[in-house]
């Protein structure tokens, strides 16, 4: 689905965000380097927690490892929230984010899952990325997760490359998507998310995760790759496997692959 799309009508955004604080404070721009870069300066200048950086358009997206992330106009959500929590609910932020992306996005395709650490795939494709960086402020810690959800443009159609691993939600259904919809949705979940018992927030990553109880190829940042059984999450979000010898450890820093199941 590469046709023209509507401009995102932010009054029917707003009309239909549930929150008291995520998304209240919106800041837009058409075009933009990186919402995340953006964000930050939001918040050097006071934004308040909450603040939404939305761009129709990104021209340096980026990705974990700072890998390039396509992001062509007018069809798709990118955006980056500026959360200042409480240093406790700081350190759960990288559970906390992908169960309420993956829940909004089950709104519009229900087999929405959580690909370790964060990406938001359906069956075996990518529809979502996200990266989460933090610093410490004086104040408290503060948190800019940015979050890219190919809604109406299927990068695959642009970049051969990506043909069989990235689609779009729209690719997916056939018919275009509603952004103002899913982006509410995505900001009523955080909210939700945020204010939800971690045990909870726990139960639902790991009902959406498909890494666990497979075989995964873990490629460790600065160590030496191997497979292991991905067995469970901790509090952090990080992933603990067991390799082949049984010895079990956890993984916070890795590109991790999931293996085909056996036939």
């Amino acid at each position: 689905m590469n046709n023209v799309m509507p401009p995102f009508d932010f009054a029917r955004f707003q009309s239909l965000l549930t929150t008291t604080l995520v998304g209240r404070s919106l800041v837009y721009r058409p075009v933009v380097g990186s919402t995340m870069d953006l964000a930050r300066r939001e918040a050097a200048e006071g934004a308040v927690h909450g603040t939404a950086v939305f761009a129709e358009e990104q021209t340096a997206g980026r990705g974990r490892r700072g890998r390039a992330f396509f992001s062509p106009a007018g069809a798709n959500i990118y955006v980056t929230f500026v959360l200042r929590c409480s240093l406790e609910l700081h350190r759960t932020l990288p559970v906390r984010i992908p169960v309420a992306v993956a829940q909004a996005i089950a709104g519009v395709i229900p087999q929405a899952a959580i690909k370790w650490p964060n990406d938001i795939w359906v069956g075996r494709l990518k529809v979502c990325g996200m990266l989460i960086d933090g610093e410490l402020e004086a104040e408290g810690p503060v948190a800019f997760p940015g979050i890219g959800i190919n809604v109406n443009f299927d990068p695959s159609t642009a970049q051969p490359d990506l043909v069989g691993i990235a689609t779009s939600l729209s690719a997916l259904l056939g018919q275009p998507v509603d952004r103002e919809a899913l982006f509410a949705s995505v900001c009523n979940e955080l909210e939700r998310a945020l204010q939800s018992p971690l045990g909870a927030i726990l139960a639902r990553y790991r009902e959406r995760n498909l890494v666990l109880g497979r075989r995964v190829h873990v490629s460790p940042v600065g160590g030496e790759p191997f497979e292991a059984l991905a067995v469970d999450l901790d509090d952090a979000g990080a992933l603990v496997v067991e390799r082949d010898s049984g010895v079990r450890e956890t993984v916070t820093a890795a590109d991790v692959s999931v293996r085909p199941a056996a036939t």
